[in-house]
Parts: C-alpha cells; sequence; structure tokens
C-alpha cells in the first residue's frame, strides 16, 4: 500500500541508417534510447539492449496520488511483447510503482537480469517473487560496458523520508557517449558532482515536477519542475544535452511537457539542448 501511494511515477528509441564512428573513424555502436511511458526507457547502447523503470500497468489500473485521475493517466505506446523483444537487463532505479509493476515483473520472467539498489536488495523477491536480481552497489562491468550506480534526493525533509533511497545509473564504454539516468532525484549538489565527474554527453532527468498536497507546500517537489530543469542545465557543462521525461503519465506531477518547454524556450534553450520526446519516440545518441 505504501508502495502504491508514494510511487510517485520514456523509453527513447534511436534509429539509424548507419552506424556511425568515433573521432579515430572506428565503426561504433548504434545507440537508441526509447521512451515508452513516464520514466520507462529502451536503451540500446554499446551492443546491449536494457530496459529502465518499466511500467506496464494499462492506464486507470491503480490509484490517483492526489485524487484527479487514475494512473497511469495514458496507454502504453506499444504491445509489451515488443518493448521486451532483445530486452537483455534491466535496471530499476528503485521500487516505486510508477517505476516497476507487476505486469512489468510478470514481462521479464526469471530469464533476464534485474538490476537493482542495495536498498532494494530484497524487495524485488519478497515483492514480485524475482530471483534473477544482482544489486549494483557502486558499479558492473558487462563486456566493457560499466554501469555506475549514483545516489540523490527523492524529496527534501518529510518528503524524503516517505520516498526513501533512490538511485540513478550512468553508462560508459569506449568509444560511445557516456549517458547518465539521472532518477527520481532532485537538483542538489551531489547531482552536479556526478555530472562533474562522469561527464556525460546525455542526461535524461525525470522532470514532472510530482507532489505529494499534503506535504510540498512546506518541502517542495519530489523531483525536479521546469525551473529546476533550466538551473540544471545553466549549471552543467556545455557539452551535456538533455532528456527530459517522466511528464503526462502520473496525475501528481504537476510539470507537463509544454510548461518545461515554455520554460526552457523563455531562458533561451534549444531544442537540440533539451529534447523533450513524445512517448514512443526514438532518439539516437
Amino acid at each position: 500500500m505504501k508502495k502504491i501511494l508514494f510511487a510517485v511515477a520514456v523509453v527513447l528509441g534511436l534509429a539509424s541508417c548507419s552506424a556511425p564512428k568515433n573521432d579515430n573513424g572506428a565503426q561504433t555502436s548504434e545507440n537508441t534510447i526509447l521512451l515508452i511511458r513516464n520514466a520507462t526507457l529502451k536503451l540500446d547502447y554499446a551492443g546491449k539492449t536494457f530496459l529502465i523503470d518499466p511500467m506496464f500497468s494499462a492506464k486507470g489500473e491503480f490509484i490517483s496520488i492526489i485524487g484527479v485521475n487514475k494512473n497511469p493517466m495514458v496507454h502504453l505506446t506499444m504491445p509489451v511483447d515488443t518493448i521486451m523483444s532483445g530486452v537483455e537487463f534491466v535496471l530499476a532505479t528503485h521500487s516505486h510503482i510508477d517505476h516497476f509493476d507487476c505486469p512489468a515483473a510478470e514481462a521479464i520472467g526469471k530469464g533476464i537480469t534485474l538490476y537493482v539498489q542495495p536498498a532494494d536488495s530484497v524487495f524485488f523477491l519478497n515483492e514480485f517473487g524475482m530471483k534473477n536480481t544482482e544489486v549494483i552497489a557502486e558499479s558492473k562491468v558487462i563486456d566493457g560496458l560499466t554501469i555506475y550506480r549514483t545516489g540523490g534526493e527523492h524529496g527534501k525533509g518529510k518528503i524524503k523520508e516517505k520516498m526513501g533511497e533512490v538511485s540513478g545509473f550512468v553508462l560508459k564504454a569506449d568509444g560511445e557517449p557516456t549517458v547518465y539516468v539521472v532518477g527520481d532525484c532532485l537538483w542538489t549538489d551531489e547531482i552536479k558532482a556526478n555530472i562533474n565527474k562522469y561527464q556525460p554527453d546525455w542526461v535524461v532527468i525525470n522532470t514532472g515536477g510530482a507532489i505529494i498536497p499534503a506535504l510540498s507546500p512546506e518541502f517542495g517537489t519530489l523531483i525536479m519542475n521546469e525551473r529546476d530543469v533550466v538551473k540544471m542545465i545553466e549549471e552543467s557543462p556545455d557539452k551535456c544535452r538533455f532528456i527530459a521525461v517522466h511528464m503526462d503519465a502520473i496525475d501528481h506531477c504537476q510539470t507537463t511537457r509544454s510548461i518545461l518547454r515554455n520554460e526552457a524556450d523563455k531562458e533561451g534553450i534549444s531544442k537540440e539542448k533539451l529534447i523533450i520526446p513524445a512517448d514512443g519516440e526514438t532518439l539516437k545518441l
């Protein structure tokens, strides 16, 4: 029940006609990110296919968080079988229902490795009976591809206490762009330090400006809103490009795509610097 009450709910798919080359002219992998819905992403990276924060519940299948609409508010953009095609690994940033649900557990089954944060070391086994989990405490190497786990704050004060621990993941491989999936985190010195440390080419940010009505007037949002995104972009290295997700799917997320784009336009942030994909849209990295 706690998971439902405080689960504050895309996958970007990138297509290319030919494999890109790095600065030395060597052929690199085709890297794409597909936004499925909310924070659910399918990432083809360095020859591997990852599913991130899968929420496969049908529209309106679980309760409203703020008493407005049942969640999710929108349908999946494609069949689950299509989403799961080719998936080799799953990354779960945390255990809230808008980032991992029963239909996702059923689709993943027992044969695909699910990487989780230490705080969720037993949750997925106890809640979903999933024995195929592996904890990433700091990092994990898969065939020359390294996944680094990062931390963050899923709100301040009492909200942070309610939300519990969350993680992000940085994916790095030789000759490939570095991708940082920030997760359900506020813009803090910790996230800024992660960006400065890993120097990502792409930063995927959960930007829904989610609220808990009883607590947010005092403690603020659970994740970044449009003003936080602008500040993050202004304070990050020029090399970084940003992909904004976690909008228009869960009813307590107050920052919509249109609100974020309006704020970015006002601050002179281009559509090339900040990409706001639609559900079902694939991006080429």
